[in-house]
């Protein structure tokens, strides 16, 4: 038997019974149907907190076969990579367990901590981020080191500025598994490389956040004066 088309999927989301399973509230977000399909992409329903710029979206993707949850905060837009699964049913069940925990980790209302792998860098105590401005021109303070956001591949991201308006960002994160600080940058939306405030490995690890402290200090106002030139 062949592969459905995305179009049949997409017909066939109204005897789902797992979006009548799905609650209308959770943790602070509202579900909303399905807004169809884009490109490859079909969106089967949302969650969505508009407040705090985040949503969980409920998609299948023609280009592996898969239902896989795409999460959105601020400007990071990142698959679940745990829950991938080309069984209809599957992912529905799975997904219902892990709802409630996916839309926590998402809503940064609430409390998130690194692993404890990042313990030796000293976030706990590196409080030189208190000082840094709510606003800086269109950029506005998102994230910061004592509510940090489990990205990708053992990234978390620990300070965000972001300006919603132009799709403008720079961000900073530490990788547990490469034991390293680095930053990165979106200009309309489009990610942008950065080596401007990497610390090097061979930083001893209690000396690292004062080295990308420094970095911020030297550079932070002219990267994004550069990315608000578009």
């Amino acid at each position: 038997m062949g592969q459905s088309t995305i179009t049949e999927i997409a017909a066939g989301l109204q005897d789902w019974d797992l979006l009548a399973k799905l609650p209308r509230e959770l943790n602070g977000f509202r579900l909303q149907p399905s807004s169809g399909i884009k490109g490859q992409i079909l969106n089967i329903a949302a969650y969505v907190n508009e407040e705090r710029h985040s949503r969980l979206d409920l998609t299948y993707t023609a280009e592996t076969f898969d239902y896989v949850p795409v999460k959105t905060v601020g400007l990071h837009v990142f698959r679940e990579e745990k829950l991938f699964f080309r069984d209809r049913d599957k992912f529905a069940s799975e997904l219902l367990a892990q709802l409630p925990e996916l839309l926590s980790k998402i809503n940064m209302a609430q409390a998130h901590q690194m692993n404890y792998e990042a313990s030796a860098i000293g976030f706990d105590k590196w409080d030189y981020w208190r000082s840094l401005p709510r606003q800086i021109g269109s950029f506005e303070l998102f994230i910061t080191p004592d509510n940090p956001l489990e990205y990708l591949n053992g990234s978390y991201i620990f300070l965000d500025y972001t300006d919603f308006k132009h799709n403008n960002q720079i961000y900073f994160a530490y990788n547990i598994y490469r034991n390293e600080l680095f930053a990165e940058l979106k200009q309309n939306g489009i990610p942008i490389t950065t080596s401007v405030f990497d610390v090097p490995n061979v930083v001893k690890d209690n000396r690292k956040l004062d080295m990308l402290a420094g970095l911020i200090d030297a550079h932070l106002q002219n990267v994004m004066h550069d990315l608000e030139k578009s």
